[in-house]
């Protein structure tokens, strides 16, 4: 078992790899793991062999059937011609014990190029003696060459000693390009690299940072495990570093930020972009393509995650401490689930009021039970639950609601109209005084401490507009994990029917995570922004008002938080669906095309625009599998 414990904590560090890890080691058998099981693994999880990826598309097919269209000399030479402004970029190369072949890989990579307008800084801080001499002759007649697009120098070193932020900015002290693009020493540029940056600069010449989407490259140049990332969300941020490769900062910036800082060894990279985000000014592009291919090899960062030191964990947590120090926010940074991710728990300003609000039209035992686990797992003291009650005629419900009207912090009101999601709410909105409204289902079941505390302190935020939770299904898998708009022809939830302890995708179901809408199943929003965004839209009905809210929100500037630390069971829907399911199926439909036709901007006739998802995946899919064509 010491062998197993050994294998389990270091692959832990592989957030992407660790649920097929664990899949491998349990057809072994927990108590037969042996060596030969864990080098099974290991090769497994090195050669990109992810089961599930590979099951939806192999990555090959996408690449010949998408990224061929435009990575090509033809295309990238007629977009070269398109380019009116031609910015210089500054490559940011720091050197550090690599081998001369690992260094040519990487640097010919810039050289390869569609785009000329570049020059390559190049800092040297190898500290390996069997490094040296080799690395300073290599790159010596490297700059030799064409000096007038190579400098080069070199830093005093310690034998042992990383010096990734002294050798970082001294590449940065010899930049005179426009704008600054971060490159390891060990991976690779895509061709169309530095094109696709000038085009998005010639859309928009204000952008001041750029990132990409990026795969990995194996020591034969086999790619695979690409990470297609959705677009800005500075909360996301918070939980991962996903904004890593490739990156581009106009130069400028980045002096004014004041360059890497000393004593983020191992998070740099997050540290400079969250001192980024609290400017609170974005002028931010995400190209959706692979522009950068992290290499993967024994002791290579993408395949240690930088996790497996000590010393650059502990610096990931102070980072985001760090953070929230600039931010003048008080919370408590806490390990996430995967090494790597991190979780932040706010606490909460100024008690506010929280009007929990449940519409029920009988169906008793659900509507207890939700009350029962409400009770039993609210930590946060300051809130009121308030059932509408639309119509009710049993009797054991009314007797319950005779019983409630005694009990402390708890309100029955009557809504004696046809159900209406919509209207309903908005009338219920004005008989409450909580500062907070949760929208809440009657047939939902709480099930882990907290979660009200935790929804509360996202939503507190004065940039947050709707709070979203984690839902699963009574047999345990996800129900909700935010939603993708555009997915299913409308909406559809994030990694629905995944199995409840996964990951998700980049960790998407486990972590925080910026989406355009959650549901309205479990939806926190401050009163004020509800009332400013006048309420539900009542022309749906009742299916996606829940999305036409967040929608709204987002275009008044607020971003929508899912929370996996707040958890319910949720029953889906079971008090509202009777005998007449195809009458409810052909509703949905028209507002699915109501849903359409008032948001084109985000969902087309591809499946969607969604800028938390990527235009990579799947819109006919919930699972962010690749997108066939």
């Amino acid at each position: 078992m010491d062998l197993l414990d050994t294998a389990n904590r270091v692959i832990k560090r592989l957030p992407i790899y660790w649920q097929q890890y664990k899949t491998i080691i349990k057809s072994d058998g927990i108590l037969r793991a042996n060596l030969k099981t864990i080098k099974k693994a290991w090769r497994f999880i090195i050669t990109g062999g992810s089961k599930a990826r590979l099951s939806r598309l192999n990555y090959k097919d996408w690449q010949k059937n998408i990224e061929e269209e435009y990575l090509n000399d033809a295309s990238m030479k007629k977009d070269y011609k398109t380019l009116k402004y031609k910015p210089k970029f500054s490559v940011i190369f720091p050197v550090w014990n690599k081998s001369k072949d690992m260094l040519w890989e990487a640097l010919k990579s810039i050289e390869d190029q569609s785009y000329d307008n570049w020059e390559i800084c190049i800092s040297d801080g190898t500290t390996d003696e069997k490094y040296i001499e080799e690395t300073k002759e290599f790159l010596t007649k490297f700059q030799e060459v064409n000096k007038d697009k190579i400098k080069y120098n070199t830093i005093p070193v310690q034998k042992g000693v990383v010096n990734i932020i002294e050798n970082t900015n001294n590449a940065l002290s010899m930049a005179n390009g426009d704008y600054v693009v971060f490159m390891d020493c060990d991976d690779e540029l895509s061709p169309n690299c530095l094109l696709e940056i000038a085009k998005a600069l010639n859309d928009n010449p204000n952008y001041d940072f750029i990132y990409s989407d990026f795969d990995k490259i194996d020591q034969e140049g086999n790619r695979y495990d690409p990470s297609f990332w959705p677009d800005w969300s500075p909360h996301t941020l918070t939980a991962q570093m996903y904004t890593t490769h490739v990156t581009c900062y106009k130069r400028e910036l980045v002096k004014e930020l004041g360059g890497l800082i000393k004593g983020t060894e191992g998070a740099q990279d997050w540290d400079l972009v969250l001192r980024y985000v609290t400017r609170n000014k974005y002028n931010v592009c995400h190209i959706p393509k692979i522009l950068y291919h992290w290499r993967v090899y024994i002791g290579s960062t993408a395949l240690s995650n930088s996790g497996a030191k000590n010393w650059a964990y502990d610096n990931q947590k102070n980072v985001i401490q760090r953070y929230l120090d600039r931010r003048k926010l008080k919370g408590e940074v806490l390990e996430g689930p995967f090494s790597g991710a991190w979780r932040i728990k706010f606490a909460i300003n100024n008690n506010p009021k929280v009007s929990i609000v449940i519409p029920t039209k009988d169906y008793v035992n659900y509507l207890r039970d939700a009350i029962d686990s409400i009770r039993k797992h609210t930590t946060y003291n300051n809130y009121e639950i308030v059932i509408i009650n639309n119509n009710s005629t049993e009797e054991e419900t009314l007797s319950y609601f005779n019983k409630l009207k005694k009990e402390k912090n708890t309100k029955v009101l009557d809504w004696n109209h046809p159900y209406h999601f919509g209207k309903l709410y908005n009338w219920a909105v004005d008989q409450v005084d909580g500062d907070y409204i949760l929208i809440l289902n009657n047939d939902v079941k709480v099930i882990n401490d907290g979660w009200l505390t935790e929804m509360l302190g996202w939503c507190q935020l004065p940039e947050v507009g709707c709070v979203g939770a984690k839902l699963f299904y009574p047999n345990g898998k996800i129900q909700h994990a935010g939603v993708i708009v555009g997915a299913g022809g409308a909406a559809a939830h994030a990694h629905r029917l995944c199995e409840g302890d996964d990951f998700g995708y980049e960790g998407a179901a486990s972590n925080i995570r910026d989406y355009l809408a959650v549901t309205g199943a479990c939806l926190l929003i401050s009163k004020k922004l509800y009332l400013d965004l006048n309420g539900f839209d009542e022309d749906l009905d009742p299916a996606y008002q829940d999305v036409d809210l967040c929608i709204r929100a987002y275009e008044k500037g607020f971003y929508n938080v899912y929370t996996p630390y707040a958890q319910l069971i949720h029953y889906e829907s079971i008090t509202r669906l009777d005998d007449k399911n195809k009458e409810k199926l052909v509703k949905d439909e028209i507002n699915a095309e109501k849903l359409r036709n008032k948001w084109p901007k985000y969902i087309e006739a591809r499946g969607g625009d969604d800028p938390f998802y990527n235009p990579n995946l799947s819109y006919a899919h919930e699972d962010f599998r690749i997108r066939k064509n």
